[in-house]
């Protein structure tokens, strides 16, 4: 349940890549409430929804025709948005860049970082229009290390969180905007095509002080606490999830 305390505060929500691990745990936590959520997504929704306040839209987020569109159906039910949230993200190859091509960081910054820049854009002047609204983006915690077969991905999520930073200020006072930094999560996004984990997990958990890789929900949890009135004096900022595998 989301704590009544913060229930009031949901109200018109907008989810980038609502099809994701964490965009579902999000789903779910919010239809809890009294709450309207937007969801947008590149892909087809897996688990569909027919809950009266929630509303899908399958849109490319680089298609700033279709982005417009979006924006102006929403604003045809909704006189503000309240909060933004963006997921995306993808890792498309692992080299190193040595070997790495232009069409592997093009493809992975479209998706990681310019889909986040597109959206944050074209929604900051609904979001305007709320009294005390939040942007809360997704980096990850490779953004703050170096990692072998990561490079794309790493920087296209440093990028994300300098976005954040950047909006923090030219969007205050009328907006906050922080960042989260998950380390592993337990969604598909760990997983190959083949089923087979990206890296050795039970490796990778033994180094984690709390043992474990973190569940979809306590990331969401977190990205909730950020869109509160809790959290009405945080922007600028990136929160850690990661199970104290990584200490800043």
């Amino acid at each position: 349940m989301i704590h009544s305390k913060f229930e009031a505060e949901y109200h018109k929500i907008v989810i980038v890549g609502i099809n994701s691990g964490i965009g579902q745990a999000l789903l779910s936590q919010f239809l809890e409430s009294k709450a309207m959520i937007f969801g947008l997504d590149i892909q087809k929704i897996s688990k569909a929804s027919t809950h009266a306040n929630f509303q899908y839209f399958q849109v490319n987020p680089l298609d700033i025709d279709d982005m417009l569109t979006v924006v102006s159906k929403i604003e045809t039910k909704v006189s503000q948005i309240d909060s933004l949230i963006n997921l995306s993200g993808t890792i498309k190859s692992f080299k190193t860049i040595a070997s790495s091509t232009v069409e592997d960081w093009n493809e992975t910054y479209d998706i990681s970082f310019k889909s986040c820049f597109n959206a944050c854009k074209l929604f900051s002047p609904l979001l305007k229009k709320s009294n005390g609204s939040a942007i809360v983006n997704m980096s990850s915690g490779l953004a703050f290390i170096g990692q072998k077969n990561y490079g794309p991905y790493s920087a296209s999520k440093a990028s994300v969180l300098s976005l954040s930073k950047t909006l923090a200020t030219e969007l205050a006072p009328s907006i906050r905007v922080n960042t989260v930094a998950p380390g592993a999560v337990n969604t598909d996004f760990i997983y190959q095509k083949d089923g087979s984990s990206r890296f050795d997990i039970e490796q990778y958990q033994r180094m984690i002080p709390l043992g474990s890789i973190a569940k979809p929900e306590e990331i969401s949890s977190v990205i909730l606490f950020l869109l509160s009135t809790g959290a009405s004096h945080i922007t600028g900022q990136c929160i850690h999830i990661n199970g104290g595998a990584m200490m800043l």
